[in-house]
Formats: structure tokens, C-alpha cells, sequence
């Protein structure tokens, strides 16, 4: 995937910053400016770009992922239940990881065990010791697992099969070469231990800076840690879910879907791609076109409006690619997504991050330029100007000091008590669609154990999926938080900026940059003491009976007001600790802002006065003002 002069565009940008910078070095009142243009100099040369691969495991992401970097990197076959979260990382030899080498960050015992209880849980065992677990899963039998229980036996299998060697490498960080890579990465009785590998690989992405992340399926066992599937989705710069050609989409695939179409337009830009993977499958032209409307239609019945959906095949692209075929390559179908994904990443992306640059440079020319001119007025009229500068300062000054503890909690409150309300309120609406999932006749069918149980079992599973959707829609919830916060930050900086100008008109502060805000953990299920096994028993005679009877219907009814308290007091619960959590953020915010704004204006006003002064080198500082200008592009 050909970046063209995009890499060195960020290094020639990089350059002419830290060049603006050493200008301003030696000039102690615009030290603030020198650090911003320093500081966006070292993310511009060092920057990466992240790019987070979603989809079923069948989909076909680890083929797609290789096809994207030329040659077989990721192994095209983890097991669905175990797989870990594969990074394909620039190397970084100065730190120790050259080319060919990988860091493979270990489950924590606590999180090994608890994935293994939970897995116990969802097949109706209980376990309170890693112990007492292994001795459970020896007495799992295959024939009496249900379908949607498949998953879970062959995660506790394969935890089964390699504690013993595996156990004692909990919590610690291993390197391996990359011959060994596939081995951590796809051998079930080791990847089911491994939380994150980072495989250090030169190839055309690596070299360009970016970062490639294979995410666990939507359908692993991995998926119900919602948090870190949600870090990718906010932070990566660009999403790519892949689905493969012709397949339908799963509940878990609807989930995520549903997810990213809650969060889409809480970014400043779309930075989502849709693959279906597998498109020489099709048998015309006319049939792949039905294929991609049907995705389309998918997507905008989950929120996505105006997808970017590309049809290309993995296999061709990358024997394309491998034997030096261009015309392969081309007809592949990746030519025409790399091409676009090239204008996004390196074009769009890169746009942002050198203006931003291009812009403090400017600011900095600014700066000195009004320096200069104030030292052009007579000696009496400079006096002057000095002294109302040092009073406009104070007053300013002490302005800024209140106003940095004066963050505004109760406005962010109320956001986020209204924000939640509408969260219970679009769960609610999902019941029934959750319900059906739940209580569908195959259940009944395929499952060997006393309905009885099935039955408890069918409830823990709404249960489970009414807690994951609530979690989903609140993590969902914080990006509008955040987006809040980052508002209500730049409002209060236009407002005192508007203030200081009224007094000095020539305050120029730097551009508030977005936050970087910390997503709190969500860590709370769903309780609902109210539902006992021998009340939704009374519901079920006999499957006849229950799904074309009246069973299932009313069960449905009762069991919906029954939940509408326990939902209640989840929702209040997260509303109480994302308040706290966010206050708490907001008031840092706020003072930070506001020390900030503190900084600059006194850095500009000692400008100043040092030029109303005359204790400026003013021919020096028209050299530095010519330099600056040089050092930005032609208008």
C-alpha cells in the first residue's frame, strides 16, 4: 500500500518546526510557543497511525490483514474462542525489539480465572477456585453442550490442556521470535493464556508508521470485555470491519455494528472502511452488486448512514502482490481501497496534524510581528501602554486564577443524567429483539438438559445480553461525555480569551486541542433477584405449548416489567460513577486550561513590555519574523 510522499511530507514538516522552534530559543517570553512547536515536531516525525481490524473469525480479517502487508504474516486460522489481540508494530530496535522479534503480554491469573468462571457459568457450572474450575471442566462432556455453548467448551478445553505449562507465564511479558509468533498467536492451548502480542515487523504499513491491529472476533470469548474493544474504537485512527462474501450477519457481528453506528458521528471525522472480504466468490457483476446493497441495507439499519463498503478478494491481492502481478493485484479489488484508505490515513489525517503545525508557526510570526510594531511608537506613548499593560495583566491574571476552579459540574451532570435516560430508554426498545435471541425454539431442540434448565439457562442469557447492551450503550454515551467536556473546555477558553482582549487586544493564545479523557471501567452486571427459576418455570409446560401457546408471550410481558427496576437502578448506578469520574476530569480540565492561558498571557505581556521597553533586539527580532515566515508554505 503505496503512502507516496506522505512520510516525508511529516518529516519535512517535523523539520521546518523544530527550525520555528530554535528561532524562538533564545527569546524567553515565547517559551510556551517554542514547546507546542517542539511537541507537534516530535509526533509529526515519530507518528502512527493505528489501524483496528473488526470482525467475525470467519471473516476473514487475518487474510485481509496479510493482504494489506504483502506477504503471510498473521496466521489465517485462530482458533475463534482463544484468539488474542495481534499488533503488527514499526520495529524499534533502539528499545530492544528489532525486526522479527514479539512481546506477548500474558493474561493476569485474576483475568484467567475469571474468564474461565464466567465460561463455567455460561454452561451452568459453578466454581470458585482455578481448582475446583479444572476439576469441572474434566467432567464437561461434549454431547451435552448447546450450540451457543460450543465456544466456551473450547476455551476451557484448551485452558485444560495447557495449564500446566502455560500457568506459571501468567502475568508476565515474554519475547519471542517471530518464527514462534504463530504458535502463541493460534495454538489454542497456548493463545487462550495471551492477552496482547506485538510482532515488530518491517514490511510497506510498518515503514510508513502505521500500526496494525487483528482484533479478537466479535464472537470470541474475549468480546464480552467490552472496554477493550471500545479503546480501539475511540482511539484507532481509522476501523476497517471486515464481513465475508455472502455470509449473514451474526448476533455478535449486529452487536458491534449496532456499537459503531451509536458512536459514528461522536467523531470529527468518518474514519471507518467496510470490507467484504472473499468478493471472487461472486458469479457476475450483478450478483456482487445485490451482495454489497445487502451490506449497505445491514449497515444503515444499525446507524451507519453512507458507509464506504469495498468488495475485494484477500487471496488474489496477496498472490497478487507475492508473485509481482499487478493486473492480479488490480483485480483484486484492494487497489481501489488502498487508494482511497491512502487519501484518508496519510492524506486527510496528515492534512490536520502539519496545519496544526503550519498554524503555531504562524502564531509565533504574529507574535513577533506585533512586538516590533509596538516598539515603533514614541517614548511617552510606550510609558503609557506599559503601565496599562502591567494593570490589564493583574487583573487578568487574577481572573484566570478563579476562574480555574469554577468548572461547571452540575451543567455536565445533567448531560450525562439525560444522556443516560435515553440509554434505558433505546435498551428498552431491544428487549423484545434480545428476548427472541434468548427464547428461540432451537434452543429447546438442541439442548439435551431438562428444559428446566434450558430455560434458566435461555434467562442468564438475557440477562447477559441486556448487561452487555447497556454496557455497550454507555460506553457508547461517553464519547457524547467527552465531547461535552472537550465543548464546555473551549468555551471557557473563547470566553476568557474575549475577556483578556478587551484589555489587550493583541492576546493570541494556541488552538485548544481536544482532551485526551479516560473512559472509566465499567465493571457492573445487571441483578435481578426478582426473576427465580420456579417463577419462570410457571411459564413453561412443554415447548408446544410455551412457543405456540400463550408460555412464551406472556413470559415475555411479565418478565419486561419485572426488569424495568433492576435496569432502573443499573443505569442510576453508572450514572453516579461516570458523574464522579467526569467531575473529577472536568475540574482538571478546567485548571489545566486555565494555567495554560495563565502562561501565555504572561509570556506575551513580558513580550511586550520588554519591546515598549526598548530591551529588545529589535533588528534581531526582524531576522527571527523573516526566518518564521520562510519556514511556512506559499498562500
Amino acid at each position: 500500500m503505496a503512502a507516496g510522499g506522505h512520510r516525508e511530507r511529516l518529516r519535512e514538516t517535523a523539520e521546518r518546526l523544530r527550525l520555528a522552534a530554535g528561532e524562538l530559543a533564545d527569546v524567553a517570553a515565547v517559551q510556551s510557543l517554542r514547546r507546542s512547536l517542539l511537541e507537534k515536531a516530535e509526533r509529526l516525525a515519530g507518528n502512527r497511525f493505528t489501524i483496528a481490524l473488526f470482525g467475525a473469525f470467519s471473516a476473514g480479517k487475518s487474510s485481509f490483514a496479510n493482504a494489506l502487508i504483502g506477504e503471510r504474516v498473521l496466521p489465517v486460522s485462530p482458533n475463534p474462542t482463544t484468539a488474542a489481540i495481534n499488533k503488527i508494530m514499526p520495529p524499534d530496535p533502539e528499545a530492544g525489539w528489532p525486526h522479527g522479534t514479539a512481546k506477548v503480554r500474558m493474561k493476569s491469573r485474576d483475568r484467567l480465572i475469571a474468564d474461565v468462571l464466567y465460561s463455567l457459568e455460561v454452561l451452568g457450572e459453578k466454581a470458585v477456585t482455578i481448582e475446583q474450575a479444572l476439576q469441572a471442566i474434566g467432567g464437561l462432556k461434549a454431547d451435552r453442550i448447546p450450540g451457543k455453548g460450543k465456544p466456551h467448551y473450547a476455551f476451557l478445553r484448551a485452558v485444560q490442556q495447557g495449564w500446566s505449562g502455560m500457568s506459571d507465564f501468567l502475568g508476565q511479558e515474554l519475547r519471542i521470535t517471530s518464527d514462534e509468533f504463530g504458535g502463541y498467536a493460534a495454538d489454542e492451548s497456548k493463545s487462550c493464556f495471551v492477552e496482547l502480542i506485538e510482532l515488530y515487523y518491517t514490511n510497506p504499513l510498518t515503514e510508513q508508521g502505521v500500526v496494525l491491529v487483528d482484533t479478537p472476533g466479535a464472537d470470541s470469548i474475549n468480546a464480552r470485555h467490552t472496554g477493550v474493544a471500545f479503546d480501539y474504537i475511540k482511539n484507532a485512527d481509522a476501523i476497517l470491519f471486515v464481513t465475508y462474501y455472502n455470509h449473514a450477519f451474526s448476533h455478535a457481528d449486529k452487536q458491534f455494528l449496532l456499537q459503531l453506528g451509536r458512536v459514528k458521528d461522536s467523531f470529527e471525522l468518518d474514519k471507518m472502511f467496510f470490507i467484504v472480504n472473499a468478493a471472487d466468490l461472486a458469479s457476475s457483476a450483478e450478483e456482487l452488486e445485490g451482495v454489497v446493497g445487502h451490506v449497505e441495507s445491514n449497515l444503515l439499519q444499525h446507524g451507519i448512514r453512507h458507509p464506504r463498503i469495498y468488495p475485494l478478494s484477500s487471496y488474489y491481492a496477496l498472490e497478487g502482490k507475492q508473485n509481482g502481478d499487478p493486473q492480479t493485484t488490480e483485480q483484486s479489488g484492494i487497489v481501489r481501497f488502498e487508494r482511497d484508505f491512502v487519501r484518508f490515513t496519510f492524506g486527510e489525517l496528515t492534512d490536520i496534524a502539519v496545519r496544526a503545525g503550519e498554524a503555531d508557526i504562524r502564531r509565533a510570526a504574529d507574535t513577533l510581528q506585533r512586538w516590533i510594531n509596538s516598539a515603533k511608537s514614541d517614548a511617552a506613548d510606550r510609558a503609557k501602554q506599559a503601565e496599562e499593560l502591567r494593570s490589564a495583566l493583574r487583573t487578568s491574571a487574577a481572573r484566570l486564577e478563579q476562574d480555574a476552579d469554577k468548572a461547571d459540574v452540575r451543567e455536565l451532570g445533567k448531560e450525562i443524567e439525560e444522556l443516560l435516560y435515553y440509554v434505558k430508554q433505546r435498551s428498552s426498545y431491544r428487549f423484545g429483539e434480545l428476548f427472541n435471541v434468548a427464547f428461540n425454539p432451537s434452543l429447546f431442540r438442541e439442548d439435551p438438559r431438562d428444559a428446566k434448565v434450558v430455560l434458566q439457562s435461555a434467562w442468564e442469557d438475557l440477562r447477559r445480553m441486556i448487561s452487555f447492551d447497556l454496557s455497550q450503550e454507555i460506553l457508547a454515551t461517553t464519547l457524547r461525555i467527552e465531547n461535552k467536556i472537550n465543548r464546555m473546555a473551549k468555551q471557557a477558553a473563547d470566553s476568557w480569551t474575549e475577556t483578556i482582549r478587551t484589555e489587550i487586544p493583541s492576546f493570541e493564545p494556541a488552538d485548544v486541542q481536544p482532551f485526551k479523557l479516560r473512559t472509566p471501567e465499567l465493571t457492573d452486571t445487571l441483578l435481578a433477584d426478582e426473576v427465580q427459576t420456579k417463577w419462570l418455570a410457571s411459564f413453561f409446560k412443554n415447548a408446544k405449548q410455551f412457543f405456540e401457546g400463550e408460555g412464551k408471550s406472556q413470559l415475555r410481558k411479565e418478565l419486561e416489567a419485572k426488569l424495568s427496576d433492576p435496569m432502573r437502578r443499573f443505569t442510576e448506578a453508572q450514572a453516579a460513577r461516570l458523574e464522579e469520574a467526569y467531575a473529577d476530569q472536568l475540574r482538571s480540565v478546567i485548571a489545566e486550561l486555565a494555567g495554560q492561558w495563565h502562561t501565555a498571557l504572561e509570556e506575551q505581556a513580558e513580550g511586550l513590555l520588554e519591546a515598549l521597553d526598548m530591551k529588545l533586539d529589535l533588528e534581531a527580532l526582524k531576522e527571527k519574523h523573516s526566518r518564521l515566515l520562510q519556514y511556512l508554505p506559499p498562500s
